[in-house]
């Protein structure tokens, strides 16, 4: 499976599956985001002075443990959910979301949370070690530990193994192809900044609409700019939840189709041994 199968696998399971994997995701982003309303981090984007975003943000430290915990928490029982629906769907169109849900939280959400917390222990160690090479030795370690541990959700629920045993066999597999690999997943990486711009871009025309309005009505184009005007509130959040479910179904499938992939090659190569 070369690139061009891989980008075409993606995006045909992302458009036949797209309706149930955004719901999903927006629920799940959609609890993030009013994790970090509840908590006050929104009141980030209300300080324009930095000297009192320093302060908002030093009153805020406290709560970041908890926002952290409710991150991997939320993502761990999402991403699982995410990727144990595609392996399904795939053999059953006839599918219940909400049994499927069961059986990810009985089977696969704790093994996939310690997975989130060793894949991003990693991915901070790769990028402290890389930082005595200065940013370019942190950037690639990024992109090589990406590249490596993104087939790791499709591994946990495929061949249902543990947090440490699938990190080891995501290593163990990844590194069978890892340049194509690397290639595929800088691809995508672009690819999910492009639709986040997009998306982006088409919610962000009424904000266009209104700032012009402003802008007659105050004649000052510093006051147009002025986010407090805007009075978003909760909408904020769901603007944000919208955007991240657009984008956030595209990384289990991903996750899926370069298992399926490194998993054909390496059984293929097994079969040719044999023979």
């Amino acid at each position: 499976m070369d690139f061009d199968k891989v980008l075409s696998s993606v995006f045909s399971i992302y458009i036949k599956k797209f309706m149930p994997l955004f719901i999903s995701s927006f629920l799940g982003l959609l609890l993030v985001q009013m994790v970090m309303y509840q908590l006050g981090f929104f009141e980030l984007y209300q300080v324009e002075n930095p000297e009192d975003m320093m302060l908002v943000f030093s009153k805020l430290m406290s709560k970041i443990s908890v926002l952290s915990i409710s991150y991997v928490l939320i993502y761990g029982v999402l991403n699982a959910f995410l990727v144990n629906y595609i392996f399904i769907s795939d053999n059953n169109s006839s599918v219940n979301l909400g049994d499927i849900l069961v059986d990810t939280l009985k089977k696969y959400t704790v093994h996939m949370i310690f997975f989130i917390i060793l894949s991003i222990l990693i991915v901070l160690v790769g990028m402290l070690v890389g930082v005595f090479a200065f940013v370019v030795g942190m950037l690639l370690a990024v992109i090589y530990l990406g590249a490596v541990l993104i087939p790791g959700g499709a591994i946990l629920v495929a061949e249902e193994k543990n947090a440490i045993d699938t990190v080891a066999r995501t290593f163990s597999l990844a590194h069978k192809d890892l340049w194509i690999n690397l290639g595929i997943f800088v691809i995508f990486i672009l690819i999910m900044i492009l639709m986040s711009i997009v998306v982006n871009a088409l919610i962000s025309i009424p904000f266009v609409i209104m700032f012009f309005d402003n802008l007659k009505e105050t004649g000052s184009i510093f006051e147009a700019f002025n986010f407090h005007s805007y009075d978003l509130g909760i909408w904020l959040v769901v603007i944000n939840s919208i955007v991240a479910a657009v984008v956030y179904p595209i990384y289990p499938i991903l996750s899926v189709v370069m298992y399926s992939r490194l998993k054909y090659n390496e059984d293929q190569k097994e079969i040719n041994q044999d023979q």
